[in-house]
């Protein structure tokens, strides 16, 4: 490229930034701006899908023993779990092992000793084998495949394999939206703490169209008001 021709181009570049009205120093600001927003949104797409395929991960089948699964330790450790979601999941197999909460489906399973039996409905389970009950494929954030030795009544012996679905409650959770009160428009901004698994508190702040904020207490329950 000639001289010429890179004295034309860089006369081009300064027409197009006059044109804009910015200097050369703003339009260098704005481009690193664009370029940092690209890189966060960037960031957090992939850390989105990290958090996903390792979500997605935990989600599968896991076979634990009896004692396992009535080890809070365990159930943070190897399944990920906060120690509230644990503990009411250790509480959740007690109940179940003492006969007082049916587990979401029971299998009984012909194999050639306890971790074979057990196994295999975890395979089923993660293969989706279409001929399982609709409770044992149901997407819930844990399944734990919990074998047991049954007794019956001829006194033989065989392995019973509960399988147990968890949906862990999340501590805390946040909003925001858009919303019209008086023609006047507004951004609710709310942040709410699960401090169990049916009870809430949450604080909505309205941001514009005049303020406003509201203090929430929340009851998580499966029918409304007996009717639904």
């Amino acid at each position: 490229m000639t001289d010429e021709e890179k004295a034309a181009l860089v006369k081009i570049g300064d027409t197009a930034v006059a044109a804009t009205g910015l200097s050369k120093a703003k339009i260098a600001a704005y481009a690193g701006i664009a370029i940092l927003i690209l890189a966060l949104v960037g960031g957090m797409v992939w850390f989105w899908q990290k958090k996903n395929a390792a979500e997605e991960q935990m989600q599968k089948a896991a076979v634990m023993t009896a004692a396992q699964a009535v080890s809070s330790d365990y159930w943070q450790n190897q399944l990920n779990m906060s120690k509230q979601n644990a503990d009411a999941a250790v509480a959740a197999v007690k109940a179940a092992q003492a006969g007082n909460l049916a587990p979401s489906v029971t299998f009984v399973q012909q194999s050639p000793n306890v971790e074979k039996a057990a196994e295999t409905v975890a395979q089923r389970i993660n293969s989706k084998d279409a001929t399982l009950p609709a409770a044992a494929l149901e997407k819930t954030d844990r399944t734990a495949v919990i074998p047991q030795e049954a007794t019956n009544k001829d006194g033989t012996k065989e392995w019973k394999v509960d399988v147990l679905k968890i949906n862990n409650y999340r501590n805390w959770e946040w909003g925001i939206g858009a919303g019209v009160q008086a023609g006047k428009r507004y951004m609710p901004i709310e942040i709410q703490r699960n401090y169990s698994r049916d009870r809430a508190i949450s604080l909505e702040y309205h941001a514009g169209g005049g303020g406003g904020y509201e203090l929430k207490y929340k009851v998580m329950t499966d029918k409304l008001f007996f009717l639904f």
